[in-house]
């Protein structure tokens, strides 16, 4: 490893940068991100997220610290398969977004305003019609704008009837995308379910070993068992991690938390 954010590289497997003003957040960025030229070592996996800082940062829980020591160790647990298999259930289930506002207003539209209009004028045109057969009979002007009103009435007759009837249609889909919505809802719990059971699975696994790595270091160290910071410590030393655990605060120096935790280590100020 090689750190590159003070004044001169700091080199090796335990680097103590206590004495420079190197804010720890900026330290794990560089270690996490394989383009910062800040911190030169191995790449990180998605399990630094969890395992890779010390005294800063997120606090995981202790389940979710202990499934990922178990995760690196390449540990797996029957309830991994199940929640592949709900994920998957998941992935292959669609849902379509329905709004019956637009079929609505083709109803609406069709079934009042201009048959109603068209209603009125039919009649009107008929009435002229009619009293004009005592006479010469109807102009063919009058005639053609009469049999034009009338068809114009018969075919948004038929639009209203093929409106109400997509509306009617629609109307079951929403119901069938209200179902199918629900079923979403319904396999998305199962995922949470299952994530659940996996990460107690897996925490289950390591849990003996990781008190174990605890009470060795509360002897050889003289830190307190139940402080959170050697429950983590502890963790880093049963997990399997490529890049370097940066730890902020604590009474180890660098060289102590990388004999401890047998793992590459940044030492930075206290917070």
């Amino acid at each position: 490893m090689r750190l590159r954010l003070t004044d001169s590289d700091r080199v090796g497997r335990a680097v103590d940068c206590r004495g420079a003003d190197v804010d720890p957040t900026r330290v794990l960025a560089a270690v996490r991100d394989p383009t910062d030229d800040g911190v030169r070592c191995r790449r990180a996996t998605p399990l630094h997220e969890t395992l890779g800082a010390v005294g800063f940062g997120s606090s995981p829980s202790r389940r979710q610290t202990l499934a990922a020591v178990a995760r690196s160790r390449g540990i797996r647990v029957p309830e991994q398969e199940a929640l592949a298999a709900a994920r998957d259930r998941l992935a292959a289930h669609t849902t379509e977004s329905t709004t019956l506002a637009p079929e609505r207003e083709r109803v609406a539209s069709a079934s009042h305003e201009d048959r109603g209009a068209l209603r009125e004028e039919v009649a009107r045109l008929r009435g002229v019609v009619d009293a004009s057969r005592d006479g010469d009979g109807p102009s063919a002007e009058t005639l053609a704008e009469y049999r034009e009103t009338a068809a114009r009435l018969s075919e948004v007759g038929t639009t209203a009837t093929a409106a109400r009837e997509k509306l009617t249609r629609e109307r079951e889909r929403r119901s069938e995308r209200y179902d199918a919505h629900q079923r979403r809802l319904e396999l998305e719990d199962a995922v949470a379910n299952r994530e659940r059971d996996a990460r107690q699975a897996l925490a289950d696994q390591v849990t003996p070993r990781v008190a174990r790595a605890r009470d060795a270091l509360a002897e050889t160290t003289l830190l307190d068992p139940e402080d959170d910071r050697t429950r983590r410590l502890a963790a880093v030393r049963v997990a399997r991690l490529s890049a370097p655990v940066v730890v902020a605060g604590g009474s180890l120096d660098a060289s102590e938390l990388a004999r401890v935790t047998r793992a590459s280590v940044v030492r930075c100020r206290d917070l």
